[in-house]
């Protein structure tokens, strides 16, 4: 085309007819342009289809990290449900409602127990750094924001618990049932593995020094309500986790071709 334009031209300069030159010279150079701008368009096509793509296999690794989230998730809230109802069970028998037994000791052991939520985030992160997550629906990527929103308020949660173990309820522990983590002297299993070749005697468990031990009681309660609130937070970053990995999917299934 751009020999064809030539070819004209030097014609018309040879019959001297220069306003149409003129105009056969700007045709030219239209076309050129025209040209380039169509060849920017087409690497901008394939930038923006290359970005698609990387963010397409960035959303599926958030998937999994999704997945290994709500796995984690899964078993701290069972662990945590494991430690509401020691919690409750002594609460009953501090007030009387059921006897003190050989599991009291359990109980205490159990409200130890810290909760520690790790997860990795490194496809949400990349593709937050690379600015690829632009590419995804606004409510994909509110809710996917939302959801790793959601995991830090967990950590933050499981802090404020740590803390309270650490600070409250370990000293007072330690300084007044420490004795009881023995053979025969405390049923849970972390204790009986650990002491399964005990030469020691067992100490049995002083009922009226626990009956009157308003600071566990104290302890007890605030642990209790600690640990619902925890769970709670696990129960729904589990449901958000779910609905996240619903929703991707169905991007997925629906965006075939980035």
């Amino acid at each position: 085309m751009i020999k064809f334009f030539r070819h004209i031209r030097q014609r018309l300069v040879k019959e001297n007819r220069t306003s149409k030159y003129l105009l056969y010279a700007i045709g030219e150079i239209v076309l050129v342009v025209i040209g380039i701008l169509i060849a920017l368009q087409i690497n901008n096509w394939n930038e923006q289809s290359k970005t698609e793509q990387s963010a397409k296999e960035q959303l599926k690794l958030l998937t999994q990290n999704v997945s290994d989230d709500i796995q984690k998730l899964k078993e701290l809230n069972q662990s945590i449900t494991a430690k509401i109802s020691a919690g409750e069970l002594l609460s009953h028998q501090f007030q009387e409602i059921k006897p003190y037994d050989r599991l009291t000791t359990n109980y205490l052991v159990e409200i130890l127990f810290e909760q520690n939520f790790y997860n990795d985030r490194t496809a949400y992160d990349k593709l937050i750094l690379s600015g690829e997550y632009s590419v995804f629906p606004t409510e994909l990527q509110n809710q996917i924001s939302e959801y790793y929103s959601l995991l830090d308020r967990v950590k933050e949660r499981e802090e404020i618990s740590n803390t309270f173990i650490k600070n409250e309820i370990e000293p007072h522990y330690f300084n007044t049932y420490s004795k009881y983590i023995r053979k025969g002297s405390n049923l849970h299993p972390l204790v009986v593995n650990y002491y399964k070749n005990d030469k020691r005697q067992p100490i049995s468990l002083d009922v009226e020094q626990i009956k009157n031990d308003s600071k566990m009681e104290g302890l007890n309660f605030g642990s209790l309500y600690q640990s619902r609130t925890q769970q709670e937070f696990y129960e729904k970053a589990i449901e958000k986790g779910n609905l996240i990995k619903k929703l991707i999917d169905n991007y997925l299934k629906t965006n075939v071709k980035i």
